[in-house]
């Protein structure tokens, strides 16, 4: 049987670290915390062109090891084809933002993804510095003839 290929902190764990002093804090010996949210859309409030949902407050020093989202893809997406959604992340209290930290702006078919969870595909296990981040969704498109659905979120840090 051939030898298995290691990661970089199992490398550095068989070298002789610990793990303490040798892998950053938050990788290993760590207790994963969630976050998890809805948010209601009605006739009233519409997932509209550049919407944007605030999904979770993830302190400074933590890092971020997944987001999902659901209800998204069977609910709001199911009238259009052309709606993008991309998550993202706000620095502090400030404006600055990167809408696509975390998922860039993907169109979702009416068909592929319905009732499946969105997944986070780049930026897990960044370290959150400086001050609190804001993780939200953004929404490209507006889908008109949708009226009424909630959109639940899990968003996991160490």
């Amino acid at each position: 049987m051939a030898l298995a290929n290691k990661s970089t902190n199992v490398t550095k764990h068989d070298a002789g670290g610990s793990g303490d002093n040798i892998i950053p804090d938050g990788f290993i010996k760590t207790v994963e915390k969630v976050w998890i949210d809805t948010y209601t859309y009605s006739s009233s409030a519409t997932i509209g062109t550049g919407m944007v949902i605030d999904i979770a407050k993830v302190p400074k020093g933590k890092k971020i090891t997944g987001i999902e989202v659901r209800g998204v893809g069977g609910t709001v997406l199911s009238a259009t084809s052309s709606n993008a959604v991309s998550i993202g992340a706000r620095y502090g209290a400030t404006a600055v933002t990167n809408a696509t930290q975390f998922l860039a702006a993907t169109t979702f078919g009416t068909v592929t993804h319905r009732n499946m969870p969105i997944t986070a595909s780049s930026g897990i296990a960044v370290e959150v510095t400086g001050s609190t981040h804001t993780i939200f969704l953004q929404f490209t498109a507006a889908s008109p003839s949708i009226t009424a659905g909630t959109i639940t979120t899990v968003v996991k840090y160490t």
